[in-house]
C-alpha cells in the first residue's frame, strides 16, 4: 500500500543508508554517488512521495513530480527494500493508472539505467500505452568500469475529448 513518505521519513532514510555503497544505488541515482531523498514535510502539489508498505513493514519508496501546466508526470524514482516483493509492482502500477486515468496527464516520462532488473516491466508498461523507448549507449560507467545504457521512456496520451 502507498502511504505518504513523510510518515516513514526516518525509516526510509535508514533503508537508503543501508544501500549507500552498493551497486544498487546507480539504478536509483543514475550516478555513482548516493543521496538521501529529500522528503517534503508539506504537500506542495507537485511532488508525490510514497512509502510502499506491506503488513506495516516498509518495503519500498516511490516518488514522482507532476507539472500541472504542461500535464506531464516525470522525475520518477523507485527503490525496493524487499527485492522480488510483488506488492511494489502492483502499487506502482496502480499509481501509474491513477496518473493516466484520474490526473489525465498528457505526457509521462522517466529514465532508467540499463541493467536495472525492472527494465522488462518498464518496457511492457511503455508498450501497453504506445510509448517510445530511447536508448543512449555507454552513457553511465559503474565502479567496476562497465558502461551502462541510459534509457528514456516517453508516453504521450492522446485523448479525444467530448
Amino acid at each position: 500500500m502507498l502511504e505518504p513518505a513523510i510518515l516513514y521519513k526516518n525509516e526510509i532514510h535508514k533503508k537508503f543508508q543501508e544501500y549507500s555503497y552498493s551497486n544498487d544505488m546507480i539504478y536509483y541515482t543514475g550516478y555513482l554517488g548516493n543521496e538521501l531523498p529529500e522528503i517534503l514535510e508539506n504537500n506542495d502539489g507537485y511532488n508525490f512521495q510514497y512509502a510502499i508498505v506491506k503488513d506495516g513493514k516498509l518495503i519500498g519508496y516511490f516518488t514522482y513530480c507532476i507539472d500541472w501546466y504542461t500535464s506531464c508526470a516525470s522525475r520518477f524514482g523507485l527503490f525496493s527494500f524487499d527485492r522480488g516483493n510483488r506488492t511494489i509492482g502492483i502499487d506502482v502500477y496502480r499509481e501509474m493508472k491513477k496518473i493516466i486515468n484520474d490526473y489525465r496527464m498528457h505526457r509521462i516520462e522517466w529514465r532508467m539505467i540499463g541493467g536495472n532488473p525492472v527494465e522488462k516491466h518498464y518496457d511492457k508498461f511503455c508498450k501497453k500505452f504506445n510509448g517510445k523507448k530511447l536508448v543512449l549507449t555507454d552513457a553511465v560507467k559503474d565502479r567496476q568500469g562497465k558502461y551502462h545504457e541510459e534509457v528514456i521512456y516517453e508516453i504521450i496520451l492522446r485523448r479525444t475529448e467530448k
